[in-house]
């Protein structure tokens, strides 16, 4: 009974509105990107002062200025209600596919398993699951993601447009590439999605700025939210000479200072590059071997993402909304062996809300309390790191694929 579909639908409007309340009203300001960020860049476009990523570089790729610039439709004042709104239709939409899609089909079940999933998730997580640009990304990563084996072209039309938006969905598009054997199709679709944006942007005047959010990235350091980070934050809570936190009025984010951080902001870098690479060379080597699609594609998606967040400087709390998707592929795809990682992804959002934003200031002031907190959230990433890899190595072959290939052999 719990998965017909007004129950949920009942579900989701309560969560949409409790998240929206609390993003626009809890201390911390979980709405602080959309308020002074978004709306300012957007102002500053719709006033004639320039577009960011157009006329000037930008963190962000520039199809993220269509979410940026959207929330203005609401009127004067009104950009956080403008913002909530396109979130909330955008989660809608990927909702109403995850209950109606494959209707006559066995697998129908299973997403509406994972939807409920989903809305626990985003429960859990918080009001930083819907004030953030990773929350205009998600829904369209989800769907792209769930199309990729039976619609490649709109898999590549979503995925490409999420990448414009914000860079991690990259993981999801390797994933992809990396899993299916027909992957033209997928390739074609990308290739074309990503051909317009492109002169879309040159059109409006922005070809020198293109590409810019490649490099804006560089010059961070050593954000507290990182799981590199967790050492350091408990030198400075123990007042450790020289180790302390700070605010990046730059980035506009806070970071850790101390011996040893750039060089761990740097080698971070590094970390990253060669995890996802050697993660990328482990799920060709097991695509050759015969593995099954369905099993392999969202296991090499969730272990990509998670390589992302691990090893990455800036770990900003949004960042555990990426697991979203890959976990909700693996519900539908991979039924049992995505219960155990789902289990845990439901953790990290539990523990991630539980310092931002309520308890954000104790962070910030290197309480032991807070920092136990956010060190156990950042061991459970390395926990689903470690399991993610461990489904990586046990993808099992299919047994059909391998029978028609030993037989066109025989042939």
């Amino acid at each position: 009974m719990i998965f017909k579909s007004r129950y949920l639908w009942f579900a989701f409007v309560l969560i949409s509105v409790w998240l929206g309340w609390q993003g626009y009203n809890a201390e911390s300001v979980p709405y602080g990107d959309v308020s002074f960020i978004y709306e300012f860049w957007a102002g500053q476009a719709a006033g004639g002062a320039g577009i960011v990523g157009l006329d000037s570089q930008w963190v962000y790729p520039a199809a993220a200025l269509i979410p940026i610039l959207l929330p203005l439709l609401a009127g004067s004042g009104l950009y956080p209600i403008g913002w909530i709104s396109l979130v909330t239709l955008l989660n809608a939409c990927s909702f109403a596919y995850l209950l109606y899609s494959e209707r006559r089909n066995k697998r129908n079940i299973l997403q509406r398993k994972a939807a409920l999933w989903w809305l626990v998730f985003l429960l859990l997580l918080g009001p930083i699951s819907v004030s953030r640009l990773d929350s205009i990304v998600t829904p369209l990563a989800m769907v792209g993601l769930l199309n990729a084996l039976q619609r490649p072209v709109i898999a590549g039309i979503l995925l490409s447009i999420a990448t414009w938006i914000k860079v991690w969905p990259a993981a999801l598009v390797a994933a992809v590439l990396v899993s299916l054997s027909k992957r033209k199709s997928f390739m074609f679709s990308a290739v074309v999605t990503s051909a317009t944006i492109i002169l879309i942007v040159i059109i409006l005047g922005g070809a020198a700025n293109i590409f810019s959010f490649l490099g804006e990235q560089s010059g961070r350091g050593l954000q507290i939210e990182a799981p590199l980070a967790t050492p350091f934050l408990w030198l400075a809570s123990f007042q450790e000479q020289g180790y302390a936190v700070y605010y990046d009025t730059a980035i506009l984010t806070f970071q850790v200072m101390g011996d040893g951080t750039e060089a761990v902001a740097l080698i971070s870098s590094g970390l990253l590059g060669v995890g996802f690479i050697g993660v990328i060379l482990g799920g060709v080597i097991l695509h050759r071997k015969g593995s099954n699609i369905s099993q392999l594609l969202p296991v090499l998606a969730l272990t990509l993402t998670i390589v992302l967040i691990v090893f990455n400087k800036v770990g900003s709390p949004q960042y555990i909304g990426w697991l979203a998707a890959p976990i909700i592929s693996g519900l539908v795809l991979a039924t049992k062996k995505f219960v155990a990682p789902a289990v845990i992804t439901l953790l990290l959002a539990a523990l991630t809300q539980a310092f931002y934003p309520y308890l954000y200031g104790g962070i910030l002031g290197l309480q032991p309390f807070e920092l136990s907190i956010l060190t156990l959230r950042n061991i459970c990433e390395l926990l689903l790191l470690v399991f993610s890899m461990v489904l990586l190595i046990d993808a099992k072959p299919d047994k059909g694929l391998l029978k028609n290939l030993k037989g066109r052999v025989e042939s």
